[in-house]
Order: structure tokens, then sequence, then C-alpha cells
């Protein structure tokens, strides 16, 4: 590796070269603890500086704003053994903001691309999302942009976001989800993968919404990782931009990750249905089955759920209660 900052004199900027960058870059010391930095280099006064709460927060990184005869976004590092994979990861970052001539468009283009560095340094994904999780995680993620954003804070809706690692997929304190998705002219019937999917919880509704998806060549059909950054870009443009590491955290941990390529697989929302779970609904629970027996998964026919249809005003109606 080439050591940009080997022969710098601290608290000195040293301009990459602008042969192929649309922005300033500088390589810098800094003066205090001779620490290597990035600085980005903020040509237009009225364009501020995201605040610390939307700056993420990495281990032996720091992203700090700072103000010399302009204003620069700073990324420190802070452990000068990792020296070598912050060099590449200045690169990475400053790759990202290439192509992009307008500047704020850029900053944030920089920033996202970091937030996302946060859960990708800690570690990597190489096989894709098979269809079926791909499909999963599509109607989750329809749900919450569509149903928790309009109604709860950017943060509560993330929090209470249990699908990747949960026994349901939203556990509210009022009312629990659980999201199916299936193709839509497949056998009419949901499979259930445990004991407490559909268990109901004393003081909780208990709601399924089950999603029709289908792959589309149309220009409204939408890709997984269309879904991830239309939420992503809510999150960041919000007033809980610091949600953002969790809700990557989240993608991560179902096995999502924007370096994979799902350019050739878009998808459709056909229909989506809603029941509401009581007693009578068909299922099996924990207090229903035998201890000596686990890994329980089985199915249920939707056409024997037609007293438990709910319209979708029905459920949007009971949200808006549960938010007060």
């Amino acid at each position: 590796m080439k050591n940009p900052w080997q022969d710098l004199q601290p608290g000195i900027l040293k301009a990459i070269s602008k042969d192929i960058l649309a922005h300033d870059f500088y390589w810098y010391l800094e003066a205090r603890n001779n620490n290597p930095c990035l600085f980005y280099k903020i040509k237009d006064n009225k364009i501020e500086l995201p605040k610390k709460n939307k700056l993420p927060s990495i281990s032996y990184i720091k992203f700090v704003p700072a103000s010399q005869d302009y204003k620069y976004l700073c990324v420190e590092l802070q452990d000068k053994n990792y020296i070598d994979l912050f060099f590449e990861y200045c690169n990475l970052l400053i790759k990202a903001s290439l192509e992009i001539e307008d500047e704020q468009v850029a900053l944030n283009v920089f920033i996202k691309k970091a937030w996302r560095w946060q859960v990708l340094l800690s570690k990597t994904r190489e096989k894709k999302l098979s269809q079926e999780k791909q499909k999963g995680l599509i109607g989750e993620l329809f749900f919450i942009d569509n149903f928790l954003f309009p109604r709860f804070n950017k943060k509560i809706s993330v929090e209470n976001w249990f699908g990747p690692t949960g026994s349901k997929d939203f556990e509210f304190s009022k009312f629990h989800i659980e999201i199916k998705s299936k193709r839509s002219g497949s056998k009419p019937t949901i499979s259930i993968s445990s004991a407490d999917q559909l268990e109901i919880i004393e003081g909780a509704k208990l709601f399924v919404a089950v999603f029709g998806i289908d792959k589309s060549d149309s220009k409204e059909s939408f890709s997984v990782h269309d879904w991830c950054n239309k939420i992503s870009e809510k999150i960041f443009n919000s007033n809980e931009p610091s949600v953002l590491g969790e809700f990557l955290q989240k993608l991560d941990d179902y096995g999502y990750s924007e370096d994979q390529d799902y350019s050739d697989e878009k998808w459709d929302i056909k229909e989506i249905i809603y029941y509401e779970v009581n007693d009578e609904f068909p299922k099996l629970v924990p207090t229903e089955i035998s201890t000596a027996i686990t890994n329980v998964n089985y199915s249920i026919y939707m056409n024997q759920l037609n007293s438990f249809k709910i319209a979708k005003e029905e459920l949007e109606e009971f949200l808006d209660d549960a938010k007060s």
C-alpha cells in the first residue's frame, strides 16, 4: 500500500488528484495525535454538514464536521494499526461520489455508503437471498413503509421489526403482525414455521398479512434492492437518521447485502389478504403441543380462513387507534 499520510505534516491538507474527482478530497494528519484522516471539502456554503446523530459510528473510525477555510467532513482513523484497511475504506467512500455532480447528493451518498459499511465491516455475505426470502423481505418492508411509517416514527417502526430474528415479524405492545408471502397463483396455503408464530399474547391482537408476489419485468416492479434503498432513504432523511444503523443491521441479519446483484429479479405485489387471528383461528401453539415435540412446521388452507378475513381499512383503523 502506498501510504498517503507518510510524509504529511500534521494540520496540512494534501489534495487528492482532481483529474478523476468531481469533488475535493484531502489526506490529512490530525495535529493533536497524528491520526490519519480523509477530509471532504464542502464548497457550497448553503450545504449544512450533518449533525452527529446522522453520522455512522464505526469501531476505530470517527466522523466529525470540521471547519478551516471551508467546511469539511472529516473521517478519522483512531487506531493506526488499521491504516492499510482505512486507506481502502477511504477510497471506497470517495468512489461512491465520483460521478455525482450535485454536491448535496454526493455528500448524502458518501454518508449513506459509510452507514452501509458500518454493518459490512463486521460481517459479509456471499450468497444471495433465495426468491422466497426476497418475497418475504419485500412483504415486511412494504408493511413498514405503508402501515408503520405513516403512523409511528422511524425509530419505533424499526425497533419493533423482528422479522429476521423474532418469532413474529412485528411486535408492538398492543398488536403483533405476521407477514406471509407466496406466488399469487400458487396453492392457496400459508406456511407456518414455528409454534410461536400464531400464538396470541395476552393484551395484544394478532394479525396475518398474506402477500401475493410475482416476478415481473414491468416498469412498476421493484427488486429487493430497490425496496431496501427506499426504506433507507426515508430513514436517512427523517428526524431519526441514527436508526439507519439498526435498520441496516437487521437487513444484514436477514442475509441481505447491497453488494449482491438483484437487478434481474424484480417483483410485483399482486394482492394482500388480511386476517385477524383469534382463539378459533386454526393453529398449533405451544400450550396445545407436547413439550416432547419440537420444530413445528405446518400449512393452513386459506380457503378455510374466510371467516377471519378483515378489510385493509379495519387493520388501518386499529393501527390508528394503537398509536395513541
